[in-house]
């Protein structure tokens, strides 16, 4: 069988047998999950018990490309990491860029399962029809940069892809992240799930080609689109000065993060900015694979006691969690901080909002030195926020209660102190407040992986940005509630679809576009209409792995501070969230009960029913 956008086989990895098999895609269940994100619900729903402990070997990591992953399609270099996650005990994913994802799929795999849990540490080396499970022992305690490097000398080959853990992955950091080449699959913990298999890295080389069926055509639009793409203004922001250059935008809407989201100005924003530390720092500029806009940013820091060292500019996401919410404008401090994370392989965005959760607690006394271990925790102090990142990866003293996430942590102190831990289903909330762009709050409490700002992004929506292609045709008001369930729904059911073509959300390209590109590389005719319905399946389809784990309409909620305590200034001042709501409209579009569990109906309208197990056939009996 011939293979366009795909390239037909998936690898499954078992560490406990030390088994490497290999399974043709099904081209049937591809044209209705379609890649990444919808490959990996759909493997995880039929192979993993929804009630096993996510640091058990019964776990799965399961790693997907995107359809469109590897193609001449403008920022098509995403793939996704999915598991039963160990910060919200239900479904966990997470995406990255760079050129992984590509070189898996010239190596002739559109995905791998990787199961089991080794007995020492090991790492998995691919090149093309090869599998090797190699031993790590000696990669075991390095950072990840260290194990890149070390791995590519090993093969003595510069062009290995290396996608690894870093000492949080493998001290079980509940937001463990996985790094390759400074490009972060982020949330959700997927580092830990990685750590408890004893797996610290998967390299990979390739040397295949990826089909497209109609390559004339897709070369045609690609060119057709590169203006529109540039032209857009967030675009021109990130070429220049990265995602962290909105930072002064966002800020004018009341939506930056500032003391553990409990204040609505701050001065030391400007200090913080992209274009305060592109100025001050650059080094270069760097993109992730067949990618116009250039967001990576390459700076050099002078750090006492280090030298100089060069690392990635922080994302906004980082110079926000680590910077203003935690009241620290020291640029250097926070490039090294972020430097700190991606070398010990853990979540920025969990990271400052955990610390943030502390310094409050210890400022309204639900913290002491005798919990901290003698430590003063205080805003703005960034050497003794360095310290406990150290103590995080290392679960070191007081660490050890911060690397269990806001919310465990919280509940460990109790003392009241569940009241300032920041979180949604145990993930820590991204750095956009919902008090400024209200369907975001929706958007937060409906994610299937917690608090999420990217399946959706109706902060866009919000601005006054439109989507005709999905029937959202005038500006929103981004302070009222009403009306904004089903376009909420909408938004996220068509990011599923982005995230399962392996498209990056800062490359702009129109849903009418993504279907037309679909539809050329694959051969498989799609629709934008086609594409939303397979996006409700997938949608709806993680939502029925949550709930059998046991979240559900208890879950959908958001912490108080963003539904009773408004700002007293700037650009969000007086406004509060009025959740329930929009909850209201949102689940009577989904077609959900009032327990957030979809309808029989619904499910059958989707075609999930059918290919449902009986544990979770049982939900409907």
């Amino acid at each position: 069988m011939e293979y366009y956008g795909y390239v037909g086989k998936i690898a499954r990895i078992n560490l406990t047998e030390e088994k490497i098999s290999f399974e043709s895609l099904d081209l049937n269940m591809a044209s209705k999950f379609i890649g990444a994100s919808g490959f990996a619900i759909r493997f995880l729903i039929d192979e993993i018990d929804p009630a096993i402990d996510p640091f058990s070997p019964e776990n799965k990591l399961i790693i997907m490309t995107g359809a469109l992953t590897g193609t001449i399609v403008p920022g098509a270099n995403k793939f996704a990491v999915a598991a039963k996650s160990p910060l919200t005990m239900g479904y966990g994913e997470a995406h990255a860029g760079g050129f992984w994802g590509v070189e898996l799929k010239r190596a002739g795999y559109d995905g791998l399962i990787i199961e089991g849990r080794a007995e020492k540490p090991v790492y998995i080396y691919i090149k093309d029809n090869l599998i090797e499970i190699r031993n790590a022992v000696n990669l075991w305690g390095k950072s990840t940069s260290k194990t890149d490097k070390i791995i590519k000398d090993i093969h003595k080959d510069r062009g290995v892809r290396v996608f690894s853990i870093g000492i949080g992955g493998e001290n079980l950091v509940r937001y463990a992240c996985i790094v390759t080449e400074e490009r972060i699959a982020g949330r959700t913990g997927m580092g830990a799930v990685m750590g408890s298999k004893n797996l610290k890295a998967i390299a990979v080389r390739g040397s295949g080609r990826i089909g497209i069926k109609n390559y004339d055509r897709v070369r045609m639009l690609v060119k057709r689109l590169y203006p529109a793409i540039m032209s857009y203004p967030p675009s021109q922001i990130r070429a220049l000065y990265g995602t962290n250059g909105e930072m002064p935008i966002f800020y004018e809407y009341g939506d930056v993060p500032i003391k553990n989201f409990s204040l609505g100005k701050w001065d030391g924003i400007k200090k913080i900015s992209g274009k305060a530390i592109v100025e001050k720092m650059l080094k270069r500029h760097r993109a992730c694979f067949n990618c116009p806009v250039h967001c990576w940013k390459e700076v050099e820091v002078e750090i006492e006691g280090m030298g100089k060292i060069v690392t990635k500019s922080p994302e906004y996401e980082t110079a926000t969690s680590l910077g203003s919410n935690l009241l620290i404008d020291n640029p250097e401090a926070i490039v090294y901080m972020s430097y700190l994370c991606n070398e010990y392989g853990i979540d920025t965005i969990s990271t400052g909002v955990t610390i943030a959760w502390a310094m409050e607690a210890f400022e309204k006394g639900a913290l002491t030195e005798e919990d901290t271990g003698g430590i003063e925790l205080r805003w703005g102090d960034y050497n003794t926020a360095i310290k406990l990142i150290e103590m995080i990866a290392y679960r070191k003293g007081f660490g050890n209660i911060l690397a269990e996430g806001c919310r465990l942590a919280s509940k460990l102190i109790d003392k009241g102190s569940e009241e300032y831990a920041m979180h949604v289903k145990g993930v820590e909330v991204p750095m956009h407040d919902p008090r400024a762009f209200k369907g975001l709050g929706l958007q937060y409490a409906t994610s299937n992986r917690g608090a999420d700002h990217l399946y959706g992004f109706f902060v866009r929506i919000e601005q006054g940005e439109r989507m005709p292609d999905l029937k959202i045709y005038e500006r929103v008001d981004r302070f009222k509630d009403e009306g904004k369930g089903w376009m909420v729904a909408v938004r996220e059911d068509w990011d599923e679809i982005v995230d399962s073509m392996g498209l990056c959300k800062f490359v702009l390209i129109y849903p009418g576009h993504v279907a037309g590109f679909y539809s050329l590389v694959t051969g498989i005719s799609k629709t934008v209409r086609d594409l939303l319905k397979d996006g409700e399946r997938i949608f709806n389809l993680k939502r029925l792995f949550n709930i059998a784990c046991g979240i559900g309409r208890k879950d959908d909620v958001l912490p108080k501070r963003f539904l009773k305590e408004a700002f007293s200034e700037g650009g969000a001042k007086g406004q509060v969230v009025n959740l329930d709501k929009m909850l209201r409209e949102y689940y009577e579009y989904r077609d959900w009960d009032e327990d957030g569990k979809p309808s029989r109906r619904k499910i059958e309208e989707l075609g999930i029913f059918d290919i449902l197990s009986q544990r979770y056939r049982k939900l409907y009996l």
